[in-house]
């Protein structure tokens, strides 16, 4: 009887050997394949965040007061209104709601 359980105790540290092993080489695999995803992602971040910076100077620049007069000045159509000429409209929450519908 001690034979036998040696021997299976045996072909089990043989089974379990390579089984370890090769899942410790699966494991470091989708290490590795996660790690290169995360970097693409943080990648891609750093261009997205790079792309808003380069968006917000833009539109700063371009709602600059220097820039809107200079397209005033250059538009024919366009005119520089005195205070009482201009009408400006105001929406409540309430009426755009209403608009909407």
């Amino acid at each position: 009887m001690k034979s036998v359980k040696k021997t299976v105790l045996a072909a089990l540290a043989v089974i379990t050997v390579p089984v370890l092993l090769f899942l410790n080489v699966w494991q470091g695999f989708r290490y590795e394949r996660m790690n290169a995803e995360i970097r693409n992602y943080e990648y891609e971040q750093k261009e997205w965040f790079e792309e808003n910076k380069r968006m917000l100077a833009a539109l700063s620049v371009y709602s600059s007061p220097a820039r809107v007069k200079k397209i005033v000045d250059e538009d024919s159509e366009l005119s520089i209104q005195k205070p009482g000429q201009a009408i400006i409209i105001k929406f409540s929450q309430d009426q755009e709601g209403a608009a909407g519908e």
